[in-house]
């Protein structure tokens, strides 16, 4: 029914009793604006996978949003990055669920509004809110350890343009003093990062970047033994379920445009929270449901750090601006660095002698040091600097409440291989393996030889928790007995005859002990890991024994 706004207005002002019906009448025929039915709420998602499976993961948020709020209706949009770009500056969407890189982009460049929540993902079966990134090489590869020597190496990654495969690890190595791509050969295999863990264990790359996780997913799939891996610049986080090489970033975010009703965004993050774990809609989405949102700013770090887009764009600032702005502090720079490189051409042959005895007293003090502390033959820390290192992994124990472990090594089928061939080969096994045994443990660990064919491994900072402890210590035991079970090509060198390559193989028993006691003794540590190694060789040998108390 449509009336005639002149005629009411003409009635109403000569006949109040008239006024008073034709409102009655309106406020019945007319619905009122507020009972107007509302747009739809649309939720633009992300699609790194199909678009059809995208929608159905993240359908269920649907069912949940519309329990709580009958009123509404919901929209889930997959959509690619560019499509979300575009969405989000049309705002044609509400809200968004994207990666943290992709959040952090739309935010600088379209004013996305802070995270309403964090999800919390299934990580290797245990609920986490943050990921990082994992730098790792095969664990037969000796010359690549830390951090520093994947200088000049070939890494794969699956894009330049990825936060957890690319992005975290670069940052990481910044840090370091390493950059990337200058300081070594990128090889990019693009997704998925299955292919990075490919090109590194058939040759192709010396070491590849993934995101956490990767690796343990394709053990889990029977894809990857473990085994044949090593993890660089390795981090034990005491919530995080897997090794990471980076520091750890929050999760994907859910995010509300800057436009959205500002109650219903508060209904949308209340009913995020209230969604468990267990329930049908969180296996659906292969979640365990959202918290309240980490700090993001920690990814935008990363991106500053490597102009990365939206940070890509470098301030104009010319060699004119600068003489024009700063011209008597760069005559006076100039003056003040003359007089400097005068002083110090002046100085420079005055000190050479003195430099040269001083350069003297050091590669005779460092002599003394390695002969007070290491072993000749490997390098590798002898039995007193094996006990200063143990009795500060137990000060640190008492600091952390963190659990520490010691593992004793004996090579079996050492013997015959002296026998045969004389001591200098059995030099060149020892030698060998302590190269093995140092490529497989972190850089916070000590690998030391006791002497012959016994050595001692120390594995520091482990989780605070006994039975994360034994995972942990078990893995690296793992490593080490493969890696020590690898057959090894000995060349013999001799004047009067060619050289010879002997081939022997050689496992060895390991004995593990865990300690947490700060009043315990490193000689009774020492002894507890040695009496499992006896008993790992007693139980048939290229065995790992733990231990049976944890001190």
């Amino acid at each position: 029914m449509i009336i005639n706004l002149t005629i009411f207005r003409y009635f109403s002002r000569h006949n109040p009793l008239l006024r008073v019906v034709l409102l009655f009448l309106l406020s019945i025929v007319i619905p009122p604006a507020a009972a107007e039915t509302a747009p739809p709420v649309r939720i633009g998602v992300l699609a790194f996978r199909p678009k059809p499976i995208t929608l159905e993961q993240w359908q269920p948020l649907v069912g949940i949003f519309k329990r709580a709020m009958p009123q509404r209706d919901f929209v889930i949009e997959a959509l690619t990055l560019t499509e979300l770009e575009k969405a989000v500056a049309a705002r044609e969407v509400d809200f968004v669920l994207t990666n943290p890189g992709h959040y952090v982009f739309l935010s600088k460049r379209f004013g996305l509004s802070s995270a309403i929540a964090t999800l919390v993902v299934d990580e290797s079966g245990k609920p986490t809110r943050s990921f990082g990134g994992v730098i790792f090489t095969r664990a037969d590869e000796i010359r690549i350890d830390t951090l520093a020597s994947l200088r000049g190496k070939k890494i794969a990654t699956v894009g330049t343009d990825s936060l957890g495969a690319y992005q975290m690890q670069v940052y990481e190595m910044r840090r370091q003093g390493i950059r990337l791509p200058q300081d070594a050969t990128m090889i990019v295999t693009g997704q998925p990062q299955d292919k990075v863990v490919e090109a590194v264990l058939s040759g192709q790359a010396d070491a590849g970047f993934v995101r956490t996780g990767v690796l343990e997913s394709l053990q889990r799939e029977g894809k990857l033994d473990m085994a044949r891996i090593k993890v660089v610049n390795s981090q034990y986080e005491s919530r995080f379920p897997v090794e990471v090489s980076t520091r750890l970033y929050p999760e994907w975010p859910f995010a509300a445009l800057p436009r959205t009703d500002e109650r219903l965004a508060k209904h949308v993050a209340a009913s995020l929270f209230l969604l468990e774990e267990n329930s049908a809609a969180a296996k659906t989405m292969k979640v365990y449901g959202f918290v309240i949102p980490g700090d993001y700013s920690t990814v935008a770090d990363v991106l500053r750090e490597l102009r990365a887009p939206p940070f890509e764009e470098v301030p104009l600032f010319t060699l004119e601006d600068v003489v024009s702005q700063y011209r008597w502090q760069i005559l006076l720079g100039l003056a003040a660095g003359g007089l400097v490189v005068f002083l110090f051409l002046h100085l420079l042959w005055t000190k050479r002698k003195l430099h040269e005895e001083h350069h003297l007293v050091l590669h005779q003090q460092h002599q003394m040091r390695q002969m007070a502390f290491y072993d000749v033959l490997t390098m590798l820390p002898n039995r007193r600097l094996l006990y200063d290192r143990l009795g500060q992994a137990i000060a640190t124990n008492r600091r952390s409440n963190r659990y520490a472990a010691l593992m004793f090594l004996d090579l079996d089928n050492f013997k015959p291989l002296n026998d045969a061939h004389g001591h200098e080969v059995g030099d060149l096994l020892l030698i060998e393996a302590a190269r093995r045994l140092k490529g497989c443990v972190r850089e916070i660990d000590t690998v030391a030889r006791l002497g012959g064919d016994e050595f001692v491994v120390l594995l520091s900072e482990l989780a605070p928790r006994r039975d994360e402890s034994v995972v942990q210590a078990g893995i690296i035991a793992e490593k080490v007995r493969a890696a020590l079970a690898s057959p090894y090509h000995l060349t013999i060198e001799r004047e009067d005859q060619p050289d010879t390559i002997v081939e022997h193989h050689c496992s060895a028993s390991v004995g593990v002990t865990l300690f947490l006691n700060h009043q315990i003794e490193p000689e009774e540590i020492l002894h507890r890991a040695d009496v499992a190694m006896y008993k790992a060789k007693e139980l048939g040998r290229n065995r790992i024994q733990f231990s049976d108390e944890t001190v």
